[in-house]
């Protein structure tokens, strides 16, 4: 799963809040992220059902749109 690209000119963008436990089931859609950016705070959906098998960015940690955060196991 990858930040897609936010029209948020000048404040930083950092990831605030892991919703899904690690190793948890994920359904497409249901919101598993939490992104802000100055006064705006934006939920991000899983792209498709399965695993979270790895979270790649911490909570509050920056971000950069296009960066990778999490790998999502469509398998299990």
């Amino acid at each position: 799963m990858r930040l897609p690209g936010l029209d948020m000119p000048g404040a930083p963008i950092r990831l605030t809040l892991w919703f899904a436990p690690l190793g948890s089931h994920v359904e497409r859609g249901e919101p598993i992220l939490e992104v802000t950016s100055g006064a705006v705070t934006i939920d991000f959906p899983a792209p498709a059902s399965g695993l979270l098998a790895e979270r790649l960015v911490a909570e509050d940690e920056p971000v950069e749109p296009g960066t990778l955060l999490a790998i999502i196991d469509t398998e299990r």
